[in-house]
């Protein structure tokens, strides 16, 4: 049944994975040469042919305090929508005045073959979090992603702590069922994923880090708790049962996605339980890693 699953995954969404329109001709000789055994796509290929990053900006905004999120692969998507305007509503609420943006990467995801989406979101990731570095006077950082969205977030994060120096704002990172592996690293959707990239980087610079986790669902490296992250796993809860399926609209699309289970249901349930509370000075309360370990498992119940 699972080996059935998988196929009828492979037949909807390989065409989508192979695509690279507007790549020059390198790339895809390096495509083909990288499908011999033993022959993995590094960095230093991805340094060679880098997807053009110029139009990846962040809109203008005044506020100190921000709410960055990425989208998932075929994002943004209905919980990326509900996830925003949970953000929204629950600041408004609080009397936070917060930049609360979904970045709309899909051009850059969707142009990316298999072994080059890793290192394409951490170059967006990594250009987004300099940029925020250059303001000075930001007091909060929250980044969120899910799904293929993970390197971007994490990088986003670690990017801006490296070049904002000792006065940067405290940060805080949100991931939901983020893919961990490169293209060379995906094992079957049972591996525990501790030997990927994810494992070992995400949440590796946030002063706080935290992985929503479902961990029965089909997609590759995405079924393991983050040793760098508290992680609240919600495969058991009962609120799952009630999360409707996807209605995006687009049959091929939503058939896809419900095969794969319930690997949007993390994000979903952070867009129903997201709240924003405030400190003394009035900025996002910032929980702590020493009352929520890293590398512990909450069971939500």
């Amino acid at each position: 049944r699972v080996v059935h699953m998988l196929a009828l995954l492979s037949a909807a969404f390989l065409p989508a994975l192979l695509r690279t329109p507007g790549l020059s001709a390198n790339p895809l000789r390096r495509h083909l040469r990288c499908r011999q055994p033993g022959c993995a796509f590094t960095e230093a290929d991805y340094r060679a042919d880098p997807a053009d990053l110029s139009a990846a900006v962040l809109p203008e905004f005044t506020e100190q305090h921000v709410y960055l999120h990425f989208h998932g692969r075929g994002g943004p998507d209905r919980e990326d929508a509900d996830l925003q305007a949970r953000i929204i509503a629950q600041d408004k609420a609080a009397g936070l005045d917060r930049f609360v943006h979904v970045f709309v990467w899909r051009r850059w995801l969707d142009a990316a073959t298999a072994e080059r989406i890793s290192y394409t979101g951490q170059a967006l990731g990594r250009k987004l979090g300099q940029a925020l570095a250059q303001r000075k006077g930001l007091r909060s950082l929250h980044v969120s992603a899910t799904s293929a969205g993970g390197f971007a977030g994490n990088e986003c994060i670690a990017a801006y702590v490296a070049a904002a120096g000792p006065e940067r704002a405290t940060t805080r990172l949100t991931l939901c069922d983020p893919f961990c592996a490169r293209a060379d690293e995906v094992g079957a959707p049972w591996d525990d994923g501790r030997r990927t990239s994810g494992a070992r980087l995400f949440g590796r610079d946030a002063d706080f880090a935290e992985h929503f986790l479902n961990s029965d669902d089909i997609v590759p490296s995405t079924n393991f708790a983050l040793p760098l992250c508290y992680c609240y796993d919600v495969t058991g809860s009962a609120e799952r049962a009630s999360f409707p399926p996807p209605s995006s609209g687009n049959f091929l699309q939503d058939v896809g996605l419900r095969l794969l289970g319930y690997h949007n249901w993390p994000i979903g349930y952070v867009a129903r339980h997201y709240e924003t509370r405030l400190d003394a000075g009035g900025s996002p309360m910032l929980p702590s890693h020493s009352e929520l370990p890293r590398g512990t498992v909450f069971k939500v119940p």
